[in-house]
Parts: C-alpha cells; structure tokens; sequence
C-alpha cells in the first residue's frame, strides 16, 4: 500500500517539476528562433566576429566564465524590475524583465553555441550537456502526446513569426547589404 503510494507521489511530483521545465524550454526555443534575425546582425558585426574569435580561442574553463558574464551583469535590471513590479509599476517593470531576460537568452544562447566544442572538453560539462538535452527531448516527446498540443504549438508558431517579423522589421535599417 505504502510503496502504491510512493510510486503515486513520484509520478506527480515529476509532472509537477516537468511543467516548468517543458515551459523553459519551450520559451527558450521561441525566443532564439524569433531573435535570430537580430542574432543574424550581430554575427555580422566587425567587433562581435572579433569577440567570438576571442572566445573561441579561449581555454575550456574561461569559455565558461565568459557564458556567466551575461549573468551575472543582467541580474541587477532584472532584480530593479522585479522590485518595480512589487511597488505599482507593474508594465516598465515587465517590459525590462521581459527584454532582459530575451537579451540574455539570446547573449548566453550565442556565446553558448560558439563556445560548446571547448566546453564539452569539462567532462562534468559535457554529462550535463547531454542530461540536460536528453530531458528536454523526452519532456517535448511526453508534451506532443498531450491533447491540444500541435494546436498549441501552432499558435506558438504564428506567436513567435510575428515577434520575428516585427523583430526583422525593427533590424532592417542596419542590415548589410
């Protein structure tokens, strides 16, 4: 009876920590495909091509101090937005969060990309990497199996077009020709 019980709590304990997780992941895809026009323009930036040679050429472990450096310098806007939020200024409060968190999706998502070849030399790295992808696969899997899903995915789709669209419209200007 007890061990029923036990195996009952632990299948509700993973759903409960999977919703968010599937939830991040979800946003974290979203955002970087609606951003990438705007990653696009960086990439093609004289200074940012310097920087990301830079850290290419960087040792393993300072690969991974640079992919804190977002961190830790988008922490206090998001802290001020947050204490914002609490005092009555709810919507500036949101609009810094919300472009905060983006732009540090889309920083950490690109410095992640240049640096992984060096980082999945860190052998702890390297297992968390790959924990961390094996869950978000099955967590997708176990996600497209639920009923209204490819409706919802759907409308994410046409969500994020939008945001990429407008995102593409907002870049155009400094786009090189």
């Amino acid at each position: 009876m007890i061990s029923a019980f036990g195996h009952v709590l632990r299948r509700l304990a993973r759903a409960l920590l999977a919703i968010p997780a599937v939830f991040y992941f979800l946003l974290a895809d979203l955002v970087m495909w609606a951003i990438a026009p705007a990653l696009d323009l960086l990439a093609r930036l004289a200074f940012w091509h310097r920087v990301e040679l830079a850290i290419a050429a960087l040792p393993a472990y300072g690969a991974l101090i640079v992919l804190a450096v977002p961190v830790v310098l988008l922490e206090p806007p998001k802290a001020l937005a947050l204490w914002w939020m609490a005092t009555g200024k709810f919507w500036p409060g949101l609009v810094v969060l919300l472009a905060a968190k983006a732009f540090e999706f889309a920083v950490i998502l690109r410095l992640h990309a240049i640096a992984t070849p060096k980082l999945l030399s860190i052998p702890w790295y390297a297992w968390l990497h790959h924990a961390v992808l094996a869950l978000r696969e099955k967590l997708y899997a176990a996600l497209m199996t639920l009923p209204g899903a490819l409706a919802a995915l759907r409308f994410a789709r046409v969500l994020a077009r939008a945001v990429r669209d407008t995102a593409w419209r907002f870049f155009a200007p400094w786009r090189r020709r």
